[in-house]
């Protein structure tokens, strides 16, 4: 497919540089679930770090005067089984996580398709280097009610959407994303917002999205070192439409720097509101080079949360129970 596409860009002249990049996580885990004690799932992990597993076919064309097109191509992948996974839009589309084409300059960026969600951008700002992406940050973010809504305006992914974002600002930034409805369903409609700053090696970030016919939902966090350590801290609330009550959450962390290989990180979140529970996670990675990293997890959860995202060993349905996970990532 990768190569399908680049011989397409290179005999249209489409675009002057064409590049192939991704990565793979694969890894052994064990779920332990508290509604049914004594049951213990043993299975391949999938997607433990940032980004999972994924392929991204991504193109640039310089068009002078500073501006620049662009496009891009990623489809999420369950390395485990090879079937298409990891993604937002459409189930088993081949390019379910984006499929979009930009124009940039000094004014900024301009993109249009199926692109990361404005909103996630915003509430992931800030996350912890080393953070163990997958076996926290999801969940908790699902488990705010960031992400319901499925393939609809909801997930980590907005299809259809024209999103605009400014240029460097001094250490700011603003992004504004319209989800356009079009022939979908009036689940396809949203408004998002997210923003970006940084002073100095302090930095902050904000998401907004209205969902119309679901939800609202904003957040707001900061991360700054501490010597060896990094700490961050986020607060979120989520509005279901006709709900009594929101859904708000704290959540926050601390990574640490042990050697110039090996990071470790202690994350916890916990919600109130329209649903309660707890989310605490450990984890650490080892970086055998810039490419490959080995990590090790665990994920412990209270009533109203899942402790796993993918893969047999792991089940974001169940409530509460434990899950514990070793494996590889690597990029290319």
């Amino acid at each position: 497919m990768a190569l399908a596409a680049v011989a397409l860009v290179a005999s249209t002249g489409a675009m002057a540089q064409v590049t192939v990049s991704g990565s793979l996580d694969l890894g052994v885990g064990s779920f332990n679930s508290a509604g049914a004690p004594g049951t213990n799932k043993i299975g391949v992990q999938e997607g433990a770090t940032n980004g999972g597993s994924i392929v991204t076919i991504s193109g640039s064309d310089d068009l002078g005067g500073g501006m620049k097109a662009g496009f891009t191509l990623q489809h999420g992948v369950n390395a485990g089984t090879g079937d298409t996974g990891n993604g937002g839009n459409g189930g088993q589309s081949v390019f379910n996580r984006q499929s979009n084409i930009s124009l940039s300059g000094g004014f900024g960026s301009i993109t249009i398709g199926n692109q990361l969600s404005t909103y996630i951008a915003g509430a992931t700002g800030t996350n912890l280097p080393g953070t163990i992406f997958g076996a926290f940050d999801v969940t908790a973010i699902i488990g705010s009610g960031e992400a319901t809504g499925g393939g609809g305006s909801g997930g980590f992914f907005t299809r259809n959407a024209v999103t605009y974002s400014t240029p460097d600002l001094g250490g700011f930034g603003l992004t504004v994303q319209k989800q356009l409805q079009g022939s979908d369903a009036a689940t396809y409609d949203a408004t998002a917002a997210s923003g970006t700053a940084s002073l100095g090696d302090v930095k902050a970030s904000f998401g907004y999205i209205d969902r119309a016919q679901t939800q609202k939902s904003w957040t707001v966090g900061a991360s700054a070192p501490l010597g060896p350590l990094t700490a961050n801290l986020r607060y979120t609330e989520s509005d279901p439409v006709g709900a009594p009550k929101a859904i708000t959450q704290i959540r926050g962390g601390v990574s640490y720097a042990l050697t110039e290989s090996t990071t470790l990180t202690l994350q916890h979140a916990s919600n109130s509101g329209r649903a309660t529970g707890d989310l605490t996670s450990i984890g650490a990675i080892y970086s055998l080079s810039k490419a490959t990293s080995l990590y090790a997890h665990y994920s412990g959860a209270s009533a109203g949360w899942g402790t796993g995202y993918y893969g047999a060993a792991s089940s974001s349905a169940t409530k509460g129970g434990s899950s514990v996970a070793v494996g590889v990532a690597t990029s290319f």
